[in-house]
């Protein structure tokens, strides 16, 4: 009897310390700016859907307490004061478009929605800088430095909802990525409050060598060693002129050689989209979309001569509206999921398994991937969907899909590792884009080996309790 009343006392003083915690949280974020109860509903999932092949899906519990909308740094850095002297888990939130589960809340947590700090600080049109908070949306970005004749260089498809700290927090890539790199390339320095409140700043706007880039530390580290509050980035100006081709190849080898090509010549697409889609009629013809946007004369320069190598390598070129129509819609799925998250969607649905693999190999690896893959997805018995690479010769997307009932997620899953796992063993790296959430965090040390343990005690040195965001990226 006397260990029920035990259990029983734990959880009231576990409660009364909740309500404590919130109530505090309150005082420093007003409290209409805290949610609870069935508010926090939609802060329990991010884009981490129930068809995807993560075999712990069903097994997920997310469980934030309450959610909090800080309105700046210091309001943030005080949440986190009080959420380690509480020894309660924190998570960071965005806009909710994270694939691989970052944004779920595996303990009862607080979560820290940024997207009240959503100020543009300041645009620097000389320096090619632009100095925002981390709660902003990308578009809301690109709209005001479009005022200034400048854009963003990360452009990815969910640009409507995604937030600039969580395209930090994940170093995603976007469509003009084959020109302007990663989101962590145009980080020039960043704000973060550590776990235990204090505030850290780093990185400058032109270049240091006065040790490690600390900002660095955080770009890529999904809310695990601390949030970011604000950045100063890298911009570009808007492009004097652009020009898109869309061409169809005889083979996916002939048109994976004319992109080598234009990788060799340092050509310089801000597009670069090649790959095979898959169906019952059988494969299609791959196609091989490229933009190119800059200054005119460059702009004409390298698009003519991508369209000899192409020409020489068998790519045939198909009418220009259709690489325009394909720009002018690469946004659509992300919209369209935006949407739902305003309209109150929760945990998302997918009527069928779904699943994706974004691996970085050596060039000279990639036919032989793409080969091996095939057949893993074969002898898996699930279906191909697209297989391409997405802005460099060395980044390799493959798209496989299997029944929803059944053991069909099952085998979804086992293919989907088994390409991730082939991949690492080509030398590569299992993803490129998305992050590592909870999705991949169980291949965290196949991929990083003793480098796992390095991460483990830089996360012990800055989070000891290990309160920020546990359970992603193999912490």
């Amino acid at each position: 009897m006397s260990g029920r009343h035990d259990s029983i006392g734990l959880e009231m003083r576990i409660e009364a310390g909740t309500e404590r915690l919130i109530r505090e949280i309150e005082a420093v974020a007003g409290a209409s700016n805290v949610r609870m109860g069935p508010a926090v509903e939609p802060y329990r999932w991010d884009a981490l859907g129930s068809g995807r092949g993560y075999a712990d899906f069903d097994r997920l519990s997310p469980s934030p307490f309450c959610a909090v909308r800080p309105g700046n740094t210091d309001e943030v850095a005080s949440i986190v004061r009080l959420a380690a002297a509480h020894r309660t888990s924190i998570v960071p939130f965005g806009g909710g478009s994270g694939l691989m589960g970052g944004a779920v809340a595996v303990k009862p947590s607080v979560v820290v929605d940024l997207t009240r700090m959503d100020r543009i600080i300041r645009i620097d049109g000389e320096g090619l800088t632009a100095h925002v908070e981390a709660g902003t949306v990308l578009q809301s970005v690109n709209e005001a430095l479009h005022e200034h004749g400048l854009m963003l260089g990360h452009d990815p498809w969910t640009v409507g909802i995604a937030t600039v700290g969580g395209a930090i927090a994940t170093d995603s890539l976007g469509y003009r990525g084959a020109r302007y790199g990663s989101m962590g390339q145009q980080v020039l320095a960043l704000t973060a409050v550590l776990p235990d409140g204090r505030v850290f700043s780093a990185g400058s706007a032109a270049k240091a060598s006065v040790g490690p880039d600390l900002h660095r530390l955080l770009i890529g580290s999904e809310g695990t060693l601390g949030i970011v509050t604000e950045a100063t980035l890298r911009v570009f100006p808007l492009p004097e002129k652009q020009v898109f081709q869309a061409l169809s190849f005889p083979s996916f080898e002939s048109g994976f050689a004319a992109v080598l090509d234009i990788d060799r010549l340092m050509l310089e697409p801000a597009l670069l989209d090649f790959g095979e889609s898959y169906s019952q009629e059988g494969v299609e013809p791959p196609k091989l979309y490229l933009g190119f946007e800059g200054f005119a004369e460059g702009v004409a320069a390298c698009s003519a001569r991508t369209r000899v190598v192409c020409a020489e390598r068998g790519g045939q070129a198909l009418p220009p509206e259709e690489a325009e129509q394909f720009w002018e819609h690469r946004h659509d799925i992300g919209d369209r999921y935006a949407e739902r998250r305003r309209t109150g969607m929760s945990r998302p649905q997918v009527p069928m398994g779904f699943d994706f693999v974004h691996v970085t190999l050596p060039a000279s690896q990639v036919l032989g991937y793409r080969e091996r893959s095939l057949d893993i997805i074969r002898r898996n018995r699930v279906e191909p969907i697209e297989i391409g690479v997405w802005c460099r010769p060395q980044l390799v997307s493959v798209v496989v899909a299997s029944e929803a009932n059944g053991d069909g997620r099952e085998r979804l899953s086992k293919s989907v590792d088994e390409m991730l796992m082939l991949a690492q063993d080509l030398c590569g790296s299992m993803e490129y884009c998305h992050g590592v959430g909870l999705r991949l965090a169980h291949l965290m040390e196949r991929e990083h080996g003793a480098g796992l343990e390095v991460l483990r005690a830089i996360k012990r040195a800055l989070d000891p309790q290990g309160i920020m965001n546990p359970g992603k990226l193999g912490l």
